[in-house]
């Protein structure tokens, strides 16, 4: 195996942890959401994290790599959900970039496969980050005022 080929792996080994990583994070994030169709859109989120792990999974054992080592089950969330929602968005933003770059290198080295998995991968990290930056400016902040006692009482009668 090349070196330009050991650099595909690497990159898609990184790209894998850190999508399991995120996976994990949102399905704590949505633990701490009071709001059904929010934590349920979080869920959902979560679920394209691990679909994105899965894929990369495939690649790294069709290039003969693995096992990865797992990261670590300890995850540390900021008590703020909302700067956490930021700061996801803005890692899901960053990891658009991440595979970008590592679909470009497979497609140097006529990797096709891979280079799909990484557009695809792309395009959901992209829709991921506006969506969780929305819900962060908007969606949950209205969520999080009319969960708390007093706007909740209209709708109760």
């Amino acid at each position: 195996m090349g070196a330009r080929h050991t650099r595909l792996a690497a990159a898609l080994a990184a790209a894998w942890e850190a999508e399991v990583v995120s996976a994990r994070r949102m399905t704590m994030l949505a633990e701490r959401i009071m709001d059904a169709r929010v934590r349920a859109r979080l869920m959902v989120l979560a679920a394209f994290c691990r679909a994105h792990a899965s894929r990369l999974l495939a690649r790294l054992a069709a290039l003969g790599r693995g096992p990865l080592p797992v990261p670590p089950e300890e995850i540390e969330l900021d008590a703020d959900t909302l700067l956490e929602l930021r700061r996801e968005g803005a890692f899901a933003r960053a990891s658009a970039a991440r595979y970008e770059t590592t679909a470009e290198l497979a497609r140097q080295q006529a990797d096709l496969s891979s280079a799909w998995v990484c557009e695809l991968n792309r395009t959901e990290e992209q829709d991921r980050a506006r969506e969780l930056l929305a819900l962060a400016e908007g969606a949950l902040a209205a969520s999080t005022m009319a969960s708390s006692p007093a706007a909740a009482a209209p709708a109760d009668s």
